[in-house]
């Protein structure tokens, strides 16, 4: 049984222009490779730096140091364990917040 990844982001989905933003994927013990997927599966970042977070899950960090407009889009996690890839988290959606839009005061909760 491989129990679905999760995918988060830190600070947030809606991101300036020029922020960076951290994608946290998280699942059970024993990940050898996470991958962060953009929109397809053909668009991807894979990473061994796994950390164990808890006696039941682990995780892996991508940090994006300066998001552009080419950033914004749907992203998941899948990962790799026991020779399979997993089934791929639901899907996170990174918004990127120019400096010609009035949302950029606005912070989300």
């Amino acid at each position: 049984e491989m129990p679905r990844p999760s995918i988060s982001a830190e600070p947030g989905t809606v991101i300036p222009l020029g922020s960076h933003v951290t994608f946290v994927c998280r699942g059970p013990v024993g990940v050898q490779t996470f991958r962060l997927e953009k929109e397809s599966r053909f668009t991807y970042n894979d990473t061994e730096d796994v950390s164990q977070v808890s006696p039941s899950e682990s995780e892996a960090r991508f940090r994006i140091d300066s998001v552009s407009e080419g950033h914004a889009g749907p992203y998941r996690c899948t990962y790799y364990k026991s020779r399979k890839w997993s089934e791929g988290s639901d899907y996170l959606e990174l918004l990127v917040k120019g400096p010609w839009s009035p949302d950029l005061l606005w912070t989300p909760r």
